[in-house]
């Protein structure tokens, strides 16, 4: 697996994700269990839909994590949140996140000690009571005082845990940073008290230095940094090597853009309004999503050098971080080298007798876990192998205790021990070891030694390089028992997962895996998917050793991106199609995996991390492997393999816990699950037993919960109803009561003879579908100075984009056009002679001020699918305006349009 992710999806569901974080590195505690990132973060299959601004495509391949009540902030900018899986077998042992209790103890003081990230010590402390003052943090080496700090920074996750109101996260700079293998000592003090309280996670154990790194000083910090002040929210995602990119929000509800400005000591470099539209933002109703910023550094910041930077509020001169940051940006003249370098081909010793298929398997404190997996490589185990010549190389990468060379042999002459000649927390320079050893003419590499294979995948390999020897072959990757990126933070184990192996008395039929796993990914076509990592990577020999194998730059615990990154330039390098193999996966087994089997917290910590690390050693973002460039071959041996819409989050009844998997809508509401439910309403007419007060709404009850939201959120001096059925003119005027909007006056145009609902209400008998009626509606509001128009499309006998220019023309900035009834057309109703989304598409690309806003139309069954029209406010320049914001969620697969 990714080396050091094992999940669902793989590094990249956490990559490209707006995986929006509270500190400087995690998302808060508390937080719905997602992606993912991938980010997700933060975590989905990515889209590249985007035509013009290729500055503004990397900040829409942003992923939000579907979370409950958390905040979040902070955004990698991976592939898709397709990935965020992998376990590290490898590397030294990560720290874990503390997180804040639900229900703090009563005025009890309590704090918690979350990390190292860079040089800024970061965690979160508060007296007990709401009413106390700040508490002070103090960070000792012995009997030197590193650093200290008032722990008054916001946290969402704090708040809703009910702690000081959120406002008790500390992030204290130490400078110069501590030396590894440091012991601090970290407490807090209480106003009026001279006791020392001791935090939870103190003594803090500063992590020993890796290996330096090539072209990154020790001294350049890890982003996103949280933006996190009294007044403030928001996270700086990115410095370099090109933009300035990020997000901040007022924290008390204000819309004017705050003013940022980024200073060198004392000298402003660049000043900026965070006025962009983020769309994850916006999703997950982090203010208005109209927050974001991207913007070019200048050439004095690209220059090779480390600059120690500051982001501060222009309107009062204070700083927004916890901290300033030293950003490392290479000179154009250092660029080239960095995103060209790869590593040097591999030199092997002739094989005299060469064998037909050599494979690498790595292990690190798994012996568990290795007993399975190397069972599952044995000639019993593995079906029409009888005369393939193989043999299985076992890395013990610095296990305690160590494997056993006569407990690995036990499995078959085929089995022996390998012993790295130097131990590293990254696995990259013991697979090319092991590989460098290996008598193959094909190699199959393992990096995550916890996978168990199903048993026909020798098989299936070897019939598809009998038809193209040059093949490059990948396995899927499957959870044994269902998500265990969730399943670890409810109380799943180890003995649990025993169990299911025994309730399949695995290994007499090895497919029966596939009653006991789910697919990594949730793609429901997850076969025919798009591939960003496997763990079984099989391909010539002669090809690892010409790509030059592992890329040993990847000296992160596990290799961070290094398993990601082989598979890729594996099928760059490839001369023949690549084969994915259907009805054969590798499935993981719960362990201590670096990605995998740890929380939110610390696994999007370490996907960011990786993802930095990967861009500093290829120059670039990751990008999958696309099901275009896949060739499939395979059988499905087990009903369990297919069908996963049906299937249950876990596979097999096992008690667990009382809790519920929060689920990704995103990747488990599909194209296919959306255009089938929404047609099923349409045909069904199921609308018109939608009632207010007895009359008809002509909406979904999702969409009267879209416009009340709209009401509540924009508070609009005037309402336009056009052409719309009286139960919901009843409805917008009730809400408007209900809202306290005393002075907001709603304008009902149609033809039909209706009541008028209350004194608020004025009625305009004029033909909706007439651009004139426009005009004679902006004589009623204009003099409002926020207009929302609900529009019913689907009662007008004729639209266009020029009706659609028309009523969009009263809109007023961060206001809505509501286009009512576009389910009822093409793509819903493939045989319609209607086409409202193309229509729509149509207007936004001639009204670039308007995008689609999906975050109003969760709720899986809508009338008005991607009717939701928001007219953007702030200020966007041609340099970042591209209009494929048409499509908010383009790497959401469930979010996008089925056309058909």
């Amino acid at each position: 697996m990714l080396a050091g992710m094992d999940g669902a999806g793989s590094k990249t569901q956490g990559y490209r994700c707006a995986a929006i974080f509270h500190e400087a590195d995690i998302l808060p505690a508390g937080m719905g269990k997602a992606l993912i990132l991938p980010a997700m973060v933060c975590l989905l299959n990515p889209r590249t839909l985007f035509r013009s601004c290729p500055n503004a495509r990397s900040m829409r391949m942003r992923i939000a994590h579907p979370v409950g009540n958390r905040d979040l902030y902070g955004s990698i900018l991976f592939r898709g949140i397709d990935a965020i899986r992998g376990s590290h077998a490898n590397g030294m042992p990560l720290p874990t996140m503390n997180k804040p209790a639900k229900t703090p103890p009563s005025n009890l003081p309590e704090g918690v000690v979350d990390g190292l990230n860079g040089h800024i010590l970061r965690g979160w402390a508060w007296a007990g009571d709401e009413a106390s003052p700040p508490v002070r943090v103090e960070v000792r080496d012995g009997d030197t005082l590193l650093g200290q700090g008032d722990a008054t920074h916001f946290r969402a996750d704090l708040a809703a845990a009910g702690k000081r109101g959120g406002h008790c996260a500390f992030f204290i700079a130490l400078d110069p940073p501590p030396p590894s293998g440091s012991a601090l000592a970290v407490t807090m003090a209480i106003a009026g008290s001279d006791t020392r309280y001791p935090l939870s996670g103190s003594p803090f154990n500063v992590a020993r230095t890796m290996p330096p790194r090539e072209a990154v000083p020790a001294s350049a910090d890890i982003l996103p940094i949280p933006i996190s002040s009294p007044q403030l929210h928001g996270s700086l995602d990115q410095c370099g090597p090109h933009l300035l990119r990020g997000w901040a929000r007022w924290l008390d509800g204000n819309q004017q853009s705050p003013i940022l400005a980024l200073y060198e000591g004392d000298t402003e470099i660049l000043r900026f309004a965070a006025n962009q539209w983020r769309a994850d933002i916006a999703e997950l109703h982090q203010g208005d999503g109209c927050s974001g910023f991207e913007l070019p550094l200048p050439e004095s910041l690209r220059d090779g050098q480390t600059h120690r930077l500051d982001l501060r509020l222009v309107e009062t001169g204070g700083p927004v971080l916890p901290a300033p940051f030293r950003a490392h940006i290479a000179s154009r003249a250092d660029r080239p080298a960095q995103s060209t370098r790869l590593p040097a081909t591999l030199t092997r010793a002739a094989v005299p007798a060469p064998l037909t298929l050599s494979i690498i398997v790595n292990f690190y404190n798994m012996s568990r876990e290795a007993k399975r997996t190397l069972a599952s490589l044995s000639r019993d185990y593995q079906l029409d192998c009888t005369d393939l010549d193989y043999e299985v190389l076992c890395i013990d990468n610095g296990s305690s205790p160590p494997l056993d060379a006569d407990w690995v042999m036990g499995f078959g002459p085929e089995f022996r021990l390998v012993r790295p000649s130097r131990h590293h927390p990254s696995p990259c320079g013991a697979l090319n070891e092991a590989a460098l050893m290996a008598c193959g003419r094909y190699l199959a590499v393992m990096i995550d030694g916890a996978h168990v294979l199903s048993p026909g995948a020798f098989r299936e390999a070897l019939a598809a390089w009998r038809e193209r020897p040059e093949a490059v072959i990948a396995l899927r990757q499957w959870f044994i028992g269902g998500d265990q990126r969730w399943l670890t933070l409810v109380g799943y184990t180890r003995e649990m997962e025993d169990k299911l192996f025994d309730r399949i008395r695995w290994p007499l039929n090895g497919y029966d895996l596939f009653r006991i796993g789910q697919p990594m990914s949730d793609n429901p076509e997850h076969w025919f998917d798009g591939i960003t990592e496997t763990n079984c990577l099989m391909l010539p020999t002669a090809l690892y050793d010409r790509i030059g194998g592992f890329d040993e730059a990847f000296d992160q615990p596990g290799g961070g991106f290094a398993n990601l990154d082989l598979w890729r330039r594996a099928s760059q390098d490839a001369s023949t199609p690549l084969v994915a193999l259907i009805g054969e996966a590798s499935f993981h087994q719960f362990h201590g995996g670096t990605t995998t089997n740890v929380d939110d917290l610390g696994k999007d910590k370490l996907v960011r991390a990786y993802a930095s690390d990967y861009r500093r050693v290829r120059g670039e973002d990751f990008v999958r492997i696309e099901r275009d460039r896949l060739s499939f071959r395979g059988r499905i041996s087990s009903e369990f393999a297919t069908g996963q819409r049906q299937r249950m989050l876990m596979p097999m009844h096992l008690p667990v816990t009382g809790e519920v998997r929060p689920g990704r809508l995103s990747a488990q509401f599909d194209d296919g699950a959306q255009s089938y439910l929404m047609g099923v309403y349409a045909e069904c007419n199921l609308r018109n037993q939608v009632q207010w007060l007895g009359m008809p709404t002509g909406v979904a009850p999702a969409d009267l919960l879209g416009i009340a939201d709209v009401i509540h959120d924009i508070r609009p001096d005037a309402i336009v109803v056009v052409a719309a059925q009286p139960g919901l003119g009843f409805f917008v005027d009730n809400t408007v009561q209900a809202a306290g909007l005393t002075g907001t006056r709603v304008l009902s145009v149609g033809t039909a003879a209706a009541p008028a609902p209350s004194g608020r209400v004025t009625r305009l008998s004029l033909p909706p579908d007439d651009v004139a009626t426009v005009a004679a509606a902006r004589d009623q509001v204009g003099g409002a100075e926020t207009v929302l128009v609900l529009l019913a499309i689907d009662a007008m006998p004729t639209v266009s984009t020029e009706l659609l220019k028309a009523w969009g023309s009263l809109v007023s900035h961060r206001s809505y056009l509501v286009c009512l009834g576009t389910v009822f057309g093409q793509p819903w109703l493939g045989y319609s002679t209607r086409q409202p989304l193309r229509m729509i598409r149509d207007f936004i690309a001639d009204t670039p001020a308007f995008v689609i806003d999906r975050s109003r139309t969760r709720q899986l069954i809508s009338t008005s699918p991607y009717g939701y029209l928001r007219k953007v406010g702030g200020s966007v320049d041609d340099a970042h305006y591209d209009v494929s914001l048409d499509d908010l969620a383009p790497y959401l697969p469930a979010l996008t349009e089925n056309l058909q």
